[in-house]
C-alpha cells in the first residue's frame, strides 16, 4: 500500500473539528478533507460542571456525521480527542458512553498538558519556533507553553475557555473580565522567563484576530505564520472592548459563530503580552488535532 489514511477529531469546548489525513510510505502527507461545526458543549456547564442534553446531542450527531466521512476513507484509525469541555465534566462517563454506541468511537480525555505540547508539536512542525510562547484559547481553556531553542520548557493549562468565561463572567464589566483573567496568567510563576518573547497563537480565537487584522477572511495559507505587531492586537482589543456585544459581529472580518465569545476569546493573548512586553504575535493554522497527527506519524516512522 502506497498510502494510508487517518482521520483526527479534537472535540473542545465551542467547537468540533476533523481532519482526514494521507501519509504516504516516504514521511509525505496531506490533508485530504477537513471538516468543522460549533457545538457549543460546555453551553451551560459553568455552574455545575454537567454537560446539558442539547449540546451533547448537537456533538453526538456531528461526531457521527464525522465518522461516517472518515469511513469513505477507509482510515486506518479514527482518533478522537476531547479537551476541558470532557476533563471537567462531571458526566463525562455517560457522554463518552453515548457516543461510542451511535458514532462508533472512544473519545480520549487529554490532559492541559498533553494538550498545550500538541499546540508545540503543531507549531513547530509547521511555522516552526525556537524562543517564544505559546497560547490556545479554546471554549474550556488556555494552554500557555514556553519554548526556548526550540523545546517545551513549561506550560500550564488555565480555566480561562471563551465560552466558559463568557458565560462565568456575563454580568461582569469588561474590565473585571480583564483582570480575572489577569489574576491566572499572573500567578504563572514563570511568566518572567517569557519577558519580551513573541507570542504564537492558535485556535480559534487567534485565527479570529488575524481576520480582524485583515478585516476579512483569510485562508490557511494565508494565516499560517502571519505576523501581527502588538499595536494591532491592542487596536483589535480595543474595538471589541468598546464594541457592544449586540454589535461586535459586525465588525469588519469578524467570525460570526464566535463573535458572542470574541471579547473573552482575545483577553488572554491581550493580557499575556502587555505582561510580558511582547512585541507580536505569530499565527498559526494547525492546532491540536495536528499535534496529534504528528505524533502518530513520528511513532509509525521510528
Amino acid at each position: 500500500m502506497s498510502s494510508c489514511y487517518f482521520a483526527i477529531i479534537d472535540l473542545g469546548s465551542n467547537s468540533v473539528r476533523m481532519s482526514v489525513n494521507e501519509l504516504e510510505k516516504n514521511g509525505n502527507w496531506r490533508v485530504v478533507e477537513k471538516l468543522r461545526s460549533t457545538v457549543r458543549l460546555s453551553e451551560g456547564m459553568s455552574n455545575d460542571n454537567f454537560l446539558k442534553e442539547e449540546p451533547m446531542a448537537r456533538v453526538i450527531e456531528t461526531v457521527k456525521t464525522f465518522c461516517d466521512k472518515a469511513r469513505e476513507y477507509k482510515c486506518v484509525s479514527i482518533a478522537a480527542i476531547a479537551t476541558a469541555a470532557l476533563r471537567n465534566a462531571a458526566n463525562k462517563e455517560l457522554f463518552i458512553e453515548r457516543v461510542k454506541k451511535v458514532a462508533g468511537i472512544e473519545f480520549e480525555i487529554i490532559s492541559g498538558e498533553d494538550e498545550a505540547y500538541f499546540s508545540y508539536l503543531a507549531v513547530r512542525e509547521t511555522i516552526g519556533i525556537k524562543d517564544g510562547v505559546i497560547f490556545d484559547t479554546g471554549g474550556g481553556s488556555t494552554e500557555i507553553t514556553l519554548v526556548k531553542n526550540s523545546s517545551v520548557v513549561h506550560s500550564i493549562s488555565l480555566p480561562l475557555g471563551a465560552v466558559v468565561m463568557t458565560e462565568k463572567m456575563a454580568h461582569k464589566s469588561n474590565m473585571q473580565l480583564y483582570k480575572y483573567v489577569m489574576s491566572y496568567i499572573g500567578g504563572i510563576d514563570w511568566l518572567d522567563e517569557c519577558e519580551s518573547l513573541p507570542v504564537y497563537g492558535i485556535g480559534g480565537s487567534a485565527r479570529t484576530m488575524a481576520s480582524l487584522y485583515k478585516k476579512r477572511a483569510v485562508s490557511s495559507t494565508e494565516l499560517d505564520g502571519m505576523k501581527i505587531p502588538y499595536g494591532a492586537i491592542a487596536k483589535i482589543y480595543e474595538n471589541i472592548y468598546n464594541t457592544a456585544p449586540e454589535k461586535r459581529k459586525c465588525i469588519k472580518g469578524m467570525d460570526i459563530s464566535r463573535a458572542d465569545i470574541i471579547l473573552a476569546g482575545v483577553t488572554p493573548a491581550k493580557v499575556l503580552m502587555d505582561m510580558i512586553g511582547s512585541p507580536c504575535a505569530y499565527i498559526c493554522a494547525s492546532g491540536v488535532k495536528e499535534g496529534v497527527f504528528f505524533r502518530m506519524k513520528e511513532e509509525m516512522q521510528k
